[in-house]
């Protein structure tokens, strides 16, 4: 099921769970998840909006600068795994906070797997290439 404000997209089990993804912040993930709530309510079902909680948060960046994923890989090859033939990004797993970034050679950065936004503010800090 779709919305368009916020746009988002939900996946309602029979369970009675409902996954809510496209949100650009919290509050527009909760007020999604009030309106499909309601749109179910009025389809005919005993929905309720209980046990509301964020499960991955989802943010990109760029550097603005190429990035060497062999020598990256090489240097933390505990935390990374950069296997070129199969996928084009170096994917490098943080302990903490426990995140995954996907690293592309063009300074492209995916990251995921947070569960509270802080998990991102060091991302904040200004970058330079070495």
């Amino acid at each position: 099921m779709r919305i368009r404000d916020p746009k988002t997209t939900a996946l309602i089990f029979a369970s009675g769970k409902m996954v809510v993804t496209g949100a650009k912040s919290e509050d527009d993930s909760r007020l999604a998840s009030r309106k499909y709530a309601r749109i179910v309510q009025k389809l005919g079902f005993d929905a309720k909006f209980a046990e509301f909680k964020i499960q991955n948060i989802v943010g990109s960046c760029d550097v603005k600068f190429p990035i060497r994923l062999e020598g990256l890989a090489y240097s933390h090859g505990q935390f990374s795994s950069y296997e070129p033939e199969l996928f084009p990004g170096l994917i490098y797993r943080m302990i903490k906070p426990k995140v995954v970034l996907l690293i592309f050679v063009s300074g492209k950065i995916v990251l995921t797997g947070a569960k509270v936004i802080s998990c991102f503010s060091f991302f904040s800090l200004p970058l330079r290439p070495p």
